[in-house]
């Protein structure tokens, strides 16, 4: 995951994020304790992913994208933040596996008792969102320097949307082996992040404002 994390923002988009030595991307936010949803093909391949933590602590959003949100504060146990998602190369192309995919997190979502995750996307990809059956409320926009608009969404949990996800993705015919998985807090320098390397990811975040 974290290896298709690096192919798809650092390599393709050109951000400008922290890579450690094995060419996994990963930042300070992951070592928040967060949930991942994983979607995997019938071999155990990284099809897709997304990484949710609650909006009581720490975000991206808050940090970085406060003016989005036309000064109010998103803090509360019942909204999540959904950040890095996207789908590997080997599944792109494919609306089913990113229907899966958020089929996936609002499953999640219901069985936690969340009622809205929040996010900063590619203004493009709300249409995306909305092909696969997840249309989001957006509320903000802005230009972000030479990567063109971006847009701060809300997305709905509710069992209606999940059931329009698990239809256009096609979940009861059981194609997809669908994971939480969540890695504690003391085994989290297994992945190679070092207090240095969460500072210079601080660093990077702050000056180039990336999600997702």
């Amino acid at each position: 995951m974290f290896q298709d994390r690096r192919a798809q923002f650092h390599d393709d988009f050109g951000w400008d994020l922290n890579i450690d030595s094995l060419g996994r991307e990963i930042d300070q936010y992951d070592l928040m304790n967060p949930l991942y949803v994983i979607l995997q093909d019938d071999q155990g391949r990284h099809l897709g992913s997304g990484r949710l933590m609650p909006t009581t602590g720490p975000t991206m959003i808050a940090d970085h994208f406060a003016d989005m949100t036309d000064g109010v504060e998103i803090e509360s146990p019942l909204i999540w933040e959904v950040t890095r998602v996207f789908i590997a190369r080997r599944g792109q192309g494919s609306i089913r596996h990113a229907a899966a995919l958020m089929w996936a997190g609002c499953q999640l979502g219901l069985k936690a008792g969340v009622q809205f995750y929040v996010g900063v996307t590619a203004a493009n990809m709300v249409r995306v969102f909305s092909a696969c059956g997840w249309p989001p409320e957006v509320i903000g926009s802005r230009r972000d320097g030479n990567d063109g608009e971006i847009s701060a969404c809300l997305w709905e949990i509710s069992q209606e949307n999940c059931d329009r996800l698990a239809k256009r993705a096609g979940i009861e015919q059981g194609e997809y082996n669908l994971n939480v998985y969540r890695r504690p807090v003391p085994e989290v320098h297994t992945f190679g992040i070092t207090p240095e390397i969460a500072a210079k990811s601080i660093e990077r975040q702050s000056a180039r404002h990336k999600v997702m």
